[in-house]
């Protein structure tokens, strides 16, 4: 019996003790490696170069394969380095039984999908690089349990997403994280605090969110922290100021707020680059500053920084490239700066920095290649000793008050490639020595006072791509010598004195793109045999210049923007417009335009399918609106035809342009009832359509653009009543239905119109009285109900529109005196209340209206003295007269007043007591 118990326990563990060889031979044998590569040899889908394809072959030995690394001592996979190659795969969770595998490299390439959990078994894995690929899902968190020789983590540069594995922190030996360029979420981690090996960490360009963790102060080791573009909140805890072996700090786009330390420069003595850039700290710049001497790099631009730069910023003398622009830093500009011998680049725009311009700062400053100043209140002169900057390449002094002439010494700078000194108050003539800088690019001067003639010079600066010398005083003609300029893609000299022919030269720069002449006494007539292929955007309007339509437009295909109105040019708009596909602007108005019958060009801008403007005003057309017009861009949204003898109807396919926002036709002949179509057009917030010949009832239609801003019918011959839903255009700030036949009374829903700024019904047949709630109005700035029929009296409500400025009720039938209240009507500049039956005396209280210009009661029925004080004592006759019992001063022309008697002291009284009550 004991003998056969011995045999069974001798079976068992001999059974159990074979198994666990045969498994241990499984997973240790060089074939178990071989099968997991040729499973992602399987997966692989693309290979250009057919590597694998021709190297990973059964017929050969794993250790010989391409990008396979095998151990000396037991012949097993140590390293996959299959990175560059431009495979597209997903992983196989076959690798995880590479058991030996220390280095796994499979970056640049389109890896795509999930990270297999089966990697958590290469517990040997010291380096995993799966940066710069397509992998997907969430970083399984039992990944990291049980890598503890893992010393370096790319997966940068792809799209994981969810939170980061608070597991990571099991990796102890990670010397090197990089997670950057991913979607991850959530907070970081505080975790990774103990990972105290981190050299460098990369977590930036996530969608993560929450505070820095303060744990991370704990990583004695790290040299590089670089955390930029990852919706960050909060503070930088303090602790992170005290990690002495830090080389570079990168918070750069994130929303943190709060100061920097004083003293953040103690702790740091390795610190080379810090990146601050694009958050909501504030304070003032620390001190000590200066303490942090090994800095390269200091980016602390786009935050809300305060008061001055501290002069111990000058101690940076290995500092390259210092941004503080967009801040709220003021002050004049430390001298320190000069000592900034190895900078590079200096940009401290867009902040208030005053004063001038240290004369000594360029002295010591050789390698400065960027200096952008623009943006602040500079003033003073230029200093001369900027051309001392040998190296400078970008200079940009614009949107400042400096003053004097532009200094002759920049034309030394022979390496500069960008100036920019618009916006200033300079003087004098544009150097000629600029002419000597070979290798500029961009020549910026707008908006600077300067005079005298274009230097002939500018013709030598052949790498010049952008010139901008609009919103001078320059004056003489445009030299030919710019046509010479053949690289030339920008060009705009808008708003000079510039005068005589444009040189035809100018029209056969192939580069152009952008060309402006506008506002200035050119003439002539623009040559027909232009070539500008690659322009894009053409202006000039305003220039004097006649002749057919320019030939050269309709040819030039990239064309977006046209705007040559007010010139004289003449003749038939051709039909060919139609052939440039990207035309979004054009405007030809003001000219002498003319058209074949039915408008026919119209009808080719239908082709025109990214058009968005289209002015065509103040050419003599004289034709019809064909209905083409409906098949004109979709993308529509202004349209000017305005004063161009346009007769005939509206052609109802108007309404087809449904994203139309302004429509003028105004000034001209149009003639029969509003096309009902028009209801489509939802998105319009201005209508024109005042002095034609439209007749019929004001239709409903208009009551369903909600977007009314702006609604204009005067002169036309509208009758019948003001539709009621016209109340309904809550948007509404401007209505004008002035000079038409209009009867009945204003329909109560039009005082719900409670942001009305402009509200004309003059010249029309309404009747009924004026109601309280007139009073509604606050903010109307204008009101003309002038010649109607209007009776009863003056509501007292008025006197509280303390914005109106122009009150005009004359010629009605109103009665009853002028309320006390106007008095209250304190921004009043024009008040017409003649041609009434208005009685009783001239209120008192119009002598507090300071700002009356123009005051009219006359032909009414009006008594007592006139009032003299105040702004009315600048009125003469016309103001008052027909008013046959008002008496005042002889110059008046009315009889002197007679003194107060006790029955005259008694109706003030009354007056007062019925205005109080």
């Amino acid at each position: 019996m004991e003998k056969n118990l011995f045999l069974c326990i001798f079976l068992a563990f001999f059974l159990h003790f074979s198994t666990l060889s045969f498994v241990h031979a499984r997973v240790t044998d060089i074939s178990t490696d071989k099968q997991a590569l040729l499973a992602l040899k399987a997966r692989i889908s693309h290979d250009p170069s057919n590597l694998l394809t021709s190297n990973w072959s059964t017929s050969s030995s794993v250790c010989h394969w391409m990008g396979i690394t095998c151990g000396a001592r037991h012949s097993r996979v140590t390293a996959l380095n299959i990175s560059h190659l431009g495979l597209t795969a997903t992983l196989p969770p076959q690798l995880g039984n590479l058991s030996f595998l220390s280095r796994l490299d499979i970056s640049d390439n389109s890896f795509y999908g999930a990270l297999p959990e089966e990697y958590a078994q290469l517990r040997r894995l010291k380096y995993l690089v799966l940066s710069r690929n397509s992998l997907s899902g969430e970083l399984p968190a039992s990944i990291f349990d049980n890598l503890p020789n893992m010393q370096l983590l790319y997966l940068h540069f792809n799209m994981f997403e969810g939170k980061i594995p608070s597991t990571i922190s099991k990796c102890r030996s990670l010397q090197n994280l990089s997670l950057s360029f991913n979607n991850f979420t959530g907070a970081i981690p505080k975790e990774i605090g103990n990972l105290t090996q981190l050299r460098a960490i990369y977590l930036g360009v996530n969608k993560l969110g929450g505070e820095i963790p303060k744990e991370l102060g704990n990583l004695a080791k790290l040299e590089l922290l670089s955390l930029q573009n990852s919706y960050l909140t909060g503070t930088i805890p303090s602790l992170i100021f005290n990690l002495s072996f830090l080389i570079s700090m990168d918070f750069w786009e994130n929303s943190l707020t709060g100061s920097l330390p004083e003293n953040m420069c103690q702790h740091f003595p390795n610190l080379k680059e810090l990146y601050l850039s694009y958050n909501h700290l504030s304070g003032r710049i620390p001190y000590s500053l200066g303490q942090c001497r090994m800095l390269r790099i200091l980016m602390l631009s786009n935050n809300q920084f305060e008061e001055h730069i501290p002069r111990g910023i000058g101690n940076l003398t290995l500092i390259k490239y210092l941004y503080l622009n967009s801040n709220k830093l003021t002050a004049t500009l430390p001298p320190q700066l000069g000592n900034l011998s190895s900078l590079s680049r200096l940009d401290i725009s867009n902040n208030s920095f005053y004063g001038s311009l240290p004369a000594s700062i360029f002295d010591n400053v050789p390698n400065l290649q960027l200096l952008y100043l623009h943006s602040n209140m500079f003033e003073g002169k230029i200093p001369s000793t900027l051309s001392r900057c040998g190296s400078l390449q970008n200079l940009s002094l614009s949107f400042n008050n400096f003053t004097g002439a532009i200094p002759k010494e920049i034309g030394n700078m022979t390496r500069l490639r960008e100036i920019y000194l618009g916006v200033n108050k300079l003087q004098g003539e544009i150097p000629k020595e600029l002419g000597n800088l070979a290798k500029l690019e961009l020549l910026s001067l707008p908006n600077s006072y300067l005079i005298g003639t274009i230097p002939r010079e500018i013709g030598n600066l052949t790498l010049i791509k952008y010139l901008y010398l609009e919103d001078n005083k320059l004056t003489g003609e445009i030299l030919y010598e710019i046509g010479n300029l053949h690289n030339l893609e920008r060009l705009n000299l808008a708003h000079n004195h510039l005068g005589g022919p444009v040189p035809a030269t100018l029209f056969n720069i192939s580069t152009m793109q952008v060309l402006s002449l506008s506002g200035n006494q050119l003439s002539g007539i623009i040559p027909s045999t232009a070539e500008l292929p690659n322009l894009d955007r053409l202006y000039l309007w305003g220039c004097n210049f006649s002749g057919p339509f320019p030939d050269f437009i309709t040819n030039a295909s990239k064309l977006s923007i046209i705007e040559i109105s007010h010139n004289s040019f003449s003749g038939f708009i051709p039909d060919t417009i139609g052939n440039l596909k990207n035309l979004k602007r054009l405007k030809l108005g003001y000219n002498y335009f003319t058209s074949t019958p039915g408008l026919s060009f119209l009808s080719s801008l239908t082709n025109c399918k990214r058009l968005r403007v289209l002015g065509l005003s103040k050419n003599p057309l004289n034709s019809i609106l064909p209905g083409s017009i409906g098949n004109l861009s979709i993308s529509l949204e202004y349209f000017y035809i305005y004063d161009c003898n346009i007769s005939g109807k509206l052609p109802k396919e108007i309404g087809n342009l449904k994203n139309l926002i302004d429509l003028e036709l105004r000034d001209n002949e149009l003639t029969g009832p509003i096309p009902v179509t028009m209801d489509g057009l939802q998105n319009l917030q201005g209508l024109y359509l005042q002095n034609n010949k439209f007749e019929g009832l004001i239709p409903d239609i208009f009551c369903h653009l909600h977007e009314l801003d702006e609604l204009n019918f005067e002169g036309n011959k509208f009758y019948g009543a003001i539709p009621a839903c016209i109340g309904n255009l809550a948007a509404l700030r401007k209505l004008f239905l002035g000079s038409n036949r209009l009867t009945s009374s204003i329909p109560s829903t039009l005082w719900n119109l409670e942001d009305l700024l402009y509200f004309d019904l003059s010249s029309n047949y309404l009747n009924g009285s004026l109601p309280l709630d007139i009073g509604k109005l606050k903010v109307a700035i204008a009101i003309d109900l002038s010649r109607n029929l209007f009776s009863g009296e003056i509501p007292i409500v008025m006197g509280s529109l303390e914005n109106l400025q122009n009150l005009s009720l004359g010629y009605n039938r109103l009665q009853g005196s002028i309320p006390e209240s106007f008095g209250n009507l304190i921004s009043l500049e024009f008040l017409d209340l003649s041609g009434n039956n208005l009685s009783g005396v001239i209120p008192k209280s119009l002598e507090a209206l300071l700002y009356l210009k123009y005051l009219n009661l006359s032909f009414n029925q009006l008594s007592g003295e006139i009032p003299r004080g105040g702004p009315l004592k600048y009125f003469s006759i016309e103001s008052f007269m027909g008013n046959l019992a008002l008496c005042g001063p002889p110059q008046l022309q009315v009889p002197p007043c007679k003194k107060s008697t006790h029955r005259e002291s008694r109706t003030k009284k009354e007056n007062n007591a019925n205005y109080q009550l």
